[in-house]
């Protein structure tokens, strides 16, 4: 159960995203507890696979997929930071910047379960 909790998270985090995204689409305001829960369990969720990666693997190196699946992670949520703050001066961005967030993002989440079905 330990190791499938930051695919749980992240699995919510996912999920919030995609109501984020059709909010975006549909051009509506999402309601701000949405967005900060997204927030919370996209940054905790990354501090929860450092912790789970070390505690379930001990000294033994960790999988390629989990490396990947990293450094992913902190891009998305780095990319997702830069797509909030760059929303208001820059509109003509924000579209491509959630793109580019939800492609790092999705590919993380499948290499993180990839990583916790091969484990």
């Amino acid at each position: 159960m330990q190791i499938w909790l930051p695919v749980i998270i992240y699995g919510t985090t996912v999920a919030l995203g995609l109501v984020l995204g059709w909010y975006f689409l549909s051009s509506k305001r999402p309601p701000k507890a949405i967005q900060a829960i997204h927030f919370l369990t996209g940054f905790g969720g990354l501090e929860v696979v450092m912790l789970v990666s070390k505690l379930n693997r001990g000294t033994a190196p960790l999988g390629d997929d989990v490396k990947i699946a990293l450094v992913l992670l902190g891009l998305a949520v780095v990319s997702g930071l830069f797509a909030g703050i760059m929303a208001k001066p820059r509109p003509d961005i924000i579209g491509p910047a959630l793109l580019a967030h939800a492609t790092i993002g999705g590919t993380a989440f499948l290499l993180l379960a990839n990583w916790a079905i091969s484990a």
